[in-house]
């Protein structure tokens, strides 16, 4: 058990810190970083609903449809009612949004590279494949606890 809480912190601070230094490093003042989360994530799906973004970011629909609103009259975005349900809207990514998504991602991924520069590639791929089967698992929580409140 308590491995599994020290695992659990582990993978919570190096996600945080690697979304501070990603942050730190994006010269984007007009921008908060809750505004820029977002960016990244509708850059990442480039078309994703109003409703998807409030569920994958556990934020309130309200407080989303708040900022999407701002994001979308500084130009990083727009949004549209989706075709097959017009109670619902899917944000499209403009290119300025792409940017900032692949300026995360790059960011990203020199952060793990210098993080994982001293550790020998098979430990990387073991660490990897055990992250993968964590992942799963967890999916499969979810979907068990969705079936089970149906």
């Amino acid at each position: 058990m308590e491995t599994s809480i020290s695992i659990n912190r582990n993978i919570r601070r190096l996600y945080r810190l690697s979304q501070k230094y990603a942050m730190a490093q994006m010269r984007h003042p007009e921008l908060t970083p809750a505004e820029l989360k977002l960016l990244r994530h509708i850059g990442f799906h480039g078309e994703v609903s109003q409703r998807h973004l409030a569920e994958d970011l556990s934020v309130d629909k309200a407080m989303i449809s708040r900022i999407l609103q701002k994001l979308e009259r500084m130009g990083y975005l727009i949004r549209k009612e989706d075709e097959n349900d017009a109670r619902q809207k899917n944000v499209i990514a403009l290119p300025a949004a792409k940017e900032i998504h692949d300026m995360s991602r790059e960011l990203s991924e020199s952060f793990f590279d210098r993080l994982t520069a001293d550790i020998p590639a098979d430990e990387l791929a073991l660490f990897d494949r055990l992250l993968a089967q964590m992942v799963e698992k967890a999916r499969e929580l979810k979907k068990g606890q969705e079936e089970g409140q149906a």
